[in-house]
């Protein structure tokens, strides 16, 4: 008897859809659970909606749940949690197209490359505005937290530098779990630079753990992508050297709203100037001009933001 082999079958991308905005009547906003960002949409949208003249028919749904038949010619904006936009594909018939307010990008090969941006100013933009920073180097050391975040911000980094050397951990909480972490990528003087992915404050716990055979790893080569966690004007002095996110036209060091907000609702009213756009020129815009983030273009169906790294 022949023995069986279980075979895996991989998601493939899908195909690019026909998609014609001058068919696009219907505009749905999927917001979510999440009390703080729902209510943020709602103070930016009603603040905003005036503006947009060409903004007509929106309707709200506040789970996937509250859809019941196939979406058709409709122009999305949302889901903002990562739950719903994983399922989202299931709701949609046809000639729809997506503003998504989750900054999950793990998920873009769910969809194809012609139906939707992220709009949201996500880590997986900064891990790729790195390569200003790291894209010469031959060997660097990647730690990141033990959780969704860090998995898939550390998977994104290994897709986008394929061919650096990278030694990589993940690290807990405890004081042995960080300790071995860090002793898992060897001799540190052999890394030119040190990558943290982590959003939460353990990352100030691994530090004291960055000793070479000589001192502490030099706080200045190491790089922190953090989302947005902490607070730029509140840093502590000794941690001040690591490099983190900062955004080119102004400086986050100057800011006293909470990073995470004030981005998202950026996110929110580039959504509402988007969208105007498409239906009034029914097509998507090259450049998208903003009050406070100044101009910015659509590459691999993301926001590029000008993000660098001090």
């Amino acid at each position: 008897m022949e023995e069986e082999i279980d075979t895996v079958v991989v998601p493939t991308k899908p195909d690019d859809k026909i998609i014609n905005f001058d068919e696009m009547k219907n505009i749905l906003v999927i917001l979510s659970d999440d009390t703080l960002l729902s209510s943020l949409f709602y103070d930016v949208f009603l603040e905003q909606i005036d503006n947009y003249e060409n903004l007509l028919n929106i309707q709200f749904a506040y789970s996937l749940e509250d859809i019941v038949e196939p979406l058709d010619d409709t122009l999305i904006i949302g889901p903002i949690s990562s739950d719903d936009l994983r399922n989202l594909p299931s709701k949609l018939g046809s000639n729809t197209y997506i503003l998504a307010l989750s900054n999950d990008y793990s998920l873009v090969e769910k969809f194809a490359n012609n139906e939707i941006i992220f709009i949201p100013n996500s880590p997986y933009l900064h891990v790729e505005k790195l390569r200003k920073y790291i894209g010469n180097l031959s060997s660097i050391g990647v730690l990141y937290k033990q959780n969704e975040y860090g998995l898939k911000i550390f998977n994104h980094f290994k897709k986008t530098y394929p061919l650096i050397y990278i030694k990589s951990s993940s690290f807990g909480s405890s004081a042995i779990d960080l300790e071995l972490s860090v002793n898992l990528l060897g001799n540190l003087d052999e890394l030119e630079t040190i990558i943290v992915i982590d959003d939460t404050y353990s990352y100030k716990d691994l530090i004291g753990y960055l000793a070479t055979d000589e001192s502490t790893y030099p706080l200045e080569n190491i790089y922190l992508i953090d989302n947005f966690l902490e607070q730029r004007n509140n840093l502590e002095n000794y941690y001040k050297p690591i490099n983190r996110s900062n955004y080119n036209e102004f400086d986050l060091t100057n800011m006293i709203e909470p990073h995470r907000e004030f981005f998202f609702k950026q996110s929110i009213e580039l959504s509402l100037i988007i969208a105007d756009k498409i239906f009034q020129n029914k097509t998507t815009p090259k450049i998208i001009e903003h009050e406070a983030l100044g101009e910015l273009i659509i590459e691999n169906q993301m926001i590029d933001y000008p993000i660098i790294f001090d």
